[in-house]
């Protein structure tokens, strides 16, 4: 992964106590999944470009959309069918998970760089080696659902970032 810069302080892993908490362990004991990798409260930007408090979980074998209110697995995603992850190049924190099976996700956290260190790290670990592509390009494309895709568009602008969002019709 290119953009380490963005890495300043130390990697924790868990930011919300999901190692000691017992509904979440009890959400991944269910798929025989013990280990938590990451946890933290981040924001998901559903297909009505609602934004939505999450929980995003990576364990040893899958990332979970958890909702923080109900403490209830929303979605999970297992890392063999996650395809890439792609992001900006610019200094916004949004981030796509693609999973061409179904649908992708666009996520908001200031830690994407950390998510997507570890992401890609255990990805690496169950695809045998296989290494998860990465791609940076400031124009996102994502799937919302079956035949509906939005372009996501970043362009600086007086030292911040301007974000747009674009159906697109295929």
């Amino acid at each position: 992964l290119v953009c380490l810069g963005s890495l300043s302080k130390p990697l924790q892993g868990d930011y919300i106590g999901a190692k000691s908490n017992n509904k979440i362990l009890s959400i991944i004991s269910k798929h025989e999944e013990k280990e938590v990798l990451f946890a933290d409260t981040i924001v998901k930007i559903n297909r009505k470009c609602k934004l939505q408090e999450r929980i995003l979980l990576l364990t040893e074998r899958s990332l979970y959309n958890i909702d923080p209110v109900t403490c209830k697995a929303k979605r999970r995603i297992g890392l063999l069918d996650i395809s890439c992850v792609k992001m900006s190049g610019l200094q916004d924190n949004f981030f796509v998970i693609c999973v061409p099976t179904e649908y992708d996700y666009l996520f908001v956290s200031s830690k994407k760089i950390e998510i997507c260190l570890q992401l890609r790290r255990q990805y690496q670990y169950v695809h045998s080696g296989q290494v998860l592509p990465i791609e940076f390009k400031n124009t996102l494309e994502y799937k919302v659902e079956s035949g509906v895709y939005r372009d996501v568009k970043f362009t600086s602008e007086d030292g911040g970032v301007s974000t747009q969002v674009f159906d697109k019709k295929r």
